[in-house]
């Protein structure tokens, strides 16, 4: 396995964005890069920060699951915003950040992955990076965001946890090309200010059709987790607030929120029950 360390001076040197990236932090080791930014929050001057590690000791994803990933092995970066307008939520940025990772690893490299519902990177089913978005208000009542996202790159098939070797991959195991973090990172970052360079609301019809547009569940049969319930039948739509629209087998539509809800299996995709979100 590759590893050598993300060069965040050629990502500096590169980047042309007006938000994202403007400032940022490395560190070798960390317990997740989200709580790397969160350090941050009360810094006026820290708003598209964006934080990288090689390696988290105790990285975390949606619904308090675990996020593993060898030394050296994934992009695993964390942006914090300041939402000094009150416009964005949680959900929405969730399904921003979802566009942004799956463009810039097309862009990046040879390997073109689709998004699963909320906000997972898959290629043929299997989970290739997760994202985190977490929100605190801060002392002086202003709303801060940390997205944290998670791309495995450089891992082989040893690399994965046991109960993942057939539901996960990695750019390695899926490209044809050798595989470059760090343009990866650059191209991450350009892509999220394409959507964030801006403190202003999204445009709800643009945000749907972006994210149906690189889904791979529209149409597919779902079980689904709610509310300690199960739940089965077709994915008819998103709610660009982040709501996964299902016309359930038993009758009725019905709008399942992604932050309390989570996908068993779907059709022609492994069960990612497991291990789901980024950093």
């Amino acid at each position: 396995m590759q590893t050598g360390t993300l060069d965040t001076e050629r990502i500096r040197a590169t980047l042309r964005t007006r938000r994202i990236g403007r400032r940022i932090e490395y560190v070798d080791s960390t317990t997740s890069t989200n709580d790397e930014a969160w350090h941050f929050a009360d810094d006026d001057h820290a708003d598209g920060l964006a934080v990288f590690a090689e390696h988290q000791t105790a990285g975390r994803g949606r619904l308090g699951r675990s996020w593993h990933s060898p030394r050296g092995a994934s992009l695993l970066c964390s942006i914090l915003l300041l939402d000094s307008r009150g416009t964005w939520n949680g959900g929405e940025l969730g399904l921003v950040a979802a566009v942004a990772a799956c463009d810039a690893v097309a862009g990046a490299t040879d390997v073109k992955p689709a998004i699963k519902w909320p906000n997972d990177l898959t290629v043929e089913g299997r989970k290739l990076g997760g994202i985190l978005i977490e929100s605190r208000v801060r002392h002086d009542g202003l709303r801060a965001f940390v997205m944290g996202i998670g791309i495995n790159c450089l891992q082989h098939r040893g690399h994965l946890e046991p109960d993942l070797s057939e539901s996960a991959t990695s750019l390695e195991l899926e490209s044809t090309r050798p595989v470059d973090r760090t343009g990866v990172a650059v191209a991450l970052l350009d892509e999220l200010d394409r959507w964030l360079a801006h403190d202003e609301s999204f445009d709800d019809g643009q945000l749907r059709h972006a994210w149906l547009a690189r889904a791979g569940s529209i149409g597919r049969q779902v079980r689904l987790r709610h509310g300690g319930r199960i739940y089965t039948g077709s994915i008819v739509d998103i709610d660009p607030r982040a709501a996964l629209v299902v016309r359930l087998d038993d009758g009725g539509v019905r709008a399942f929120d992604a932050a309390t809800t989570s996908i068993l299996t779907a059709a022609g995709a492994a069960s990612s029950d497991t291990e789901e979100g980024a950093t």
